[in-house]
């Protein structure tokens, strides 16, 4: 047991070690100017395929949340939906009215219903939701990106109550 002991800890310090040397040798990736660094931190930053990629999985773990009575769930993946918007707000500036005039037009009202545990409103918008989506797809030269809704809830998550 004492051996245990005395590995574990040794263990733990060789961790601390390496963290504190990770820690003083800084971002040396991030080399230049303060000018250099912010334009290497921006070229890096996610682009809308990104961003969409997560907002699909979110709409759709949403979706087969409120399906499964798990209201608190369908409002979360749909307020997080919104701060993946920010980021393509952000980061693609050009697209911003477009995506807010969606979060107003069709966000909104679907988080309304899922707060308002409502399947009958929620299951109504969701297809005028999916229909937004794909014709913004059009808007922006994009019409190939087709999302659709899969047959069944992605794992891991639990969507029903």
């Amino acid at each position: 047991m004492r051996r245990r002991v005395t590995i574990a800890v040794a263990l733990a310090l060789t961790c601390g070690l390496a963290a504190g040397i990770a820690y003083t040798q800084g971002t040396s990736w991030l080399r230049g100017t303060t000018d250099q660094q912010l334009k290497t931190l921006a070229d890096i930053q996610p682009g809308l395929g990104t961003v969409m990629m997560e907002y699909g999985a979110r709409f759709t773990n949403a979706y087969y949340a409120a399906k499964g009575g798990n209201w608190d769930l369908a409002a979360y993946m749909i307020d997080e939906m919104k701060e993946i918007q920010e980021v393509g707000e952000t980061t693609r500036p050009a697209r911003a009215p477009l995506l807010k005039a969606f979060e107003s037009n069709y966000l909104d009202r679907l988080e309304a219903a899922a707060k308002a545990k409502n399947w009958s409103q929620y299951q109504s918008l969701a297809p005028q939701v999916i229909n937004a989506c794909n014709q913004c797809h059009v808007k922006t030269q994009h019409a190939y990106v087709v999302y659709q809704l899969p047959p069944t809830p992605p794992a891991p998550l639990k969507t029903s109550r």
